[in-house]
């Protein structure tokens, strides 16, 4: 039998505050719904944000996505309108609980803590299996038992009018026809129990901003399977109930091919008219050569090399884009499967794939240069977006410019022969930053490691290539010239060679068939020899 909960949190009256000012920046920040024994008592629900902060008309939810898809099985609301609830913790925290200890468990004196029976429910009252959990402002009630998912169709067509959703992550266990709402974590053989926010990373309603997996041992055990995770589960990832959140993520490099944070050197060579990639693990060994994809002797006809993380696995996955059909073929390296995605048409430029979303895999997408649109989709059975920015004779500059998880559209333009950036950014908005020469060669990537895409630029100077870059943040102030490349030769393939979150120099020499890399500030230098002429390296493919 299937038990429905509500809850109503709240410290009586200590004065009006806007539900939309308090909530706003209140996140979700770790949820243990499945502990590794008996869920109760030690099922709990934390919530981030400013310190002081006082919550108001706030809700938290857990929603059904098995049988009765989309139907609120337990509400947590905090403050009513009249009645404001209770404020974050000194340290920005506040965690519901049951009343009844959970083992040992204690709380530093810094974190508001809650209680209530709903968490004392034989068998737990947040619901195991395929759910979502989400975080609501809403200025009228939301009650257990209500169907939000009137159609069970996968869209909340039932939220109440002005309702906003904050934060939510979900996931699945794998049963047919379930149902997720919102941002979906994913983890290999076995169903997710409990999720944590990576400390710092405020982007709401975001995969990436998330490490979850099955939790082992006693229920009141902080210990996360070591088998059942997700992809992007940090080495030292662990619950902290009621503490400051633990984990250091495992950045992504481009061009990584085995998910261990580092760009790999990979190049591309065409034999008898078919694309064969050579892979050589950085500070492993070379793997066997793959065939995947067409030459046809024509550049306007043949397949175009791009790489992405597509299915979540932190792995770079081996792609082509096949201008005559406007197909992505996609060799997912999680299940060695085959993905076709029909995106764009002939012309169209594919290295502005990325994750355009925030869910933690790449998109297919294009950019179509003669109307300055982009085109991405974030899904295979998902629509296809469109977003026009930019105009014929600009070029694509992808990347996330604002680190919210997110890749936004950027393009460079011609602008008396000054490079004008012209940026659309999904959090930060709307800007423009002359940067270097319209001729300029663009070399996007975070080469300063504070998680934001810096513009950069490469140009050829004097026979060597001259790089420049400018540290986020810094806009018209400061910028990083390095001389790394000879122009004759050497072809830009930037990466993190080093897997330090950090953007290195990088050139791939033609005329011997050799990966030089250079790193920002201490200049320190890797010289690999990996390919031989005429092949093409493919981080020079996949500028993003």
């Amino acid at each position: 039998m299937k038990k429905y909960f509500c809850l109503l949190i709240a410290l009586g009256c200590i004065g009006m505050l806007s539900a939309a000012d308090a909530s706003a920046q209140v996140l979700l920040n770790e949820l243990d719904i499945n502990p590794g024994g008996t869920d109760n008592p030690c099922e709990y629900v934390e919530l981030i944000g400013p310190p002081g902060t006082v919550l108001n008309n706030l809700y938290f939810l857990s929603l059904e996505g098995d049988t009765n898809k989309g139907l609120v099985t337990a509400v947590l609301q905090f403050g009513d309108g009249t009645n404001p609830g209770p404020s974050l913790g000194s340290n920005g925290l506040l965690v519901v609980t049951s009343p009844t200890t959970c083992g040992t468990r204690s709380f530093p004196a810094g974190t508001t803590a809650v209680t209530t029976t709903l968490l004392d429910a034989a068998g737990g009252a947040l619901q195991n299996g395929t759910n979502s959990f989400l975080l609501v402002s809403s200025p009228t009630a939301i009650a257990a038992t209500t169907d939000l998912d009137t159609n069970d169709d996968g869209t909340l067509d039932a939220l109440p009018v002005g309702a906003t959703i904050v934060d939510g992550v979900s996931w699945s266990d794998g049963g047919a026809g379930d149902i997720t709402y919102g941002t979906v974590l994913t983890a290999a053989g076995g169903t997710i129990g409990a999720a944590t926010r990576f400390p710092g990373n405020t982007t709401p309603n975001s995969a990436s901003a998330w490490y979850a997996g099955a939790m082992t041992g006693a229920n009141s055990d902080n210990t996360y399977s070591a088998t059942i995770r997700t992809a992007n589960f940090p080495p030292d990832g662990a619950l902290t109930p009621g503490a400051p959140n633990v984990g250091t993520p495992v950045k992504d490099a481009p061009v990584d091919m085995n998910g261990d944070g580092k760009t790999d050197w990979v190049v591309v060579r065409n034999t008898n008219n078919q694309y064969t990639w050579y892979t050589f693990i950085n500070g492993g060994n070379p793997q066997p050569t793959v065939d995947w994809g067409m030459s046809t002797g024509v550049q306007a006809t043949s397949d175009l090399i791009t790489s992405g993380d597509f299915d979540g696995d932190l792995k770079d996955d081996i792609v082509v884009y096949r201008p005559t059909n406007g197909t992505f073929y996609i060799l997912q390296s999680q299940t060695s499967t085959v993905r076709l995605d029909q995106l764009g048409t002939a012309g169209d430029n594919p290295t502005v794939v990325a994750d355009y979303n925030g869910d933690g895999k790449d998109d297919v997408a294009v950019y179509r240069s003669s109307t300055g649109q982009w085109f991405y989709r974030t899904a295979p059975d998902a629509f296809f977006n469109t977003v026009q920015w930019g105009q014929a004779g600009d070029f694509p500059a992808p990347g996330d410019y604002d680190g919210d998880g997110k890749s936004d559209f950027v393009v460079q333009r011609d602008q008396g022969g000054q490079g004008a950036f012209y940026k659309n950014l999904t959090t930060a908005g709307l800007s423009i930053e002359t940067f270097g020469l319209s001729t300029d060669f663009i070399v996007p990537g975070d080469y300063d490691g504070d998680g934001k895409t810096d513009i950069a630029t490469a140009r050829g100077e004097n026979n060597s290539v001259v790089w420049r870059f400018e540290p986020s943040g810094t806009a018209g102030s400061t910028v990083v010239q390095d001389t790394w490349g000879l122009t004759a030769s050497d072809i830009p393939a930037q990466g993190d060679y080093d897997g330090d979150g950090k953007t290195d120099y990088g050139v791939w020499r033609s005329t011997t068939g050799t990966f030089y890399v250079m790193t920002v500030g201490t200049h320190k230098k890797t010289i690999q020899p990996w390919g031989q002429t005429n092949d093409g390296p493919v981080a020079s493919y996949n500028v993003h």
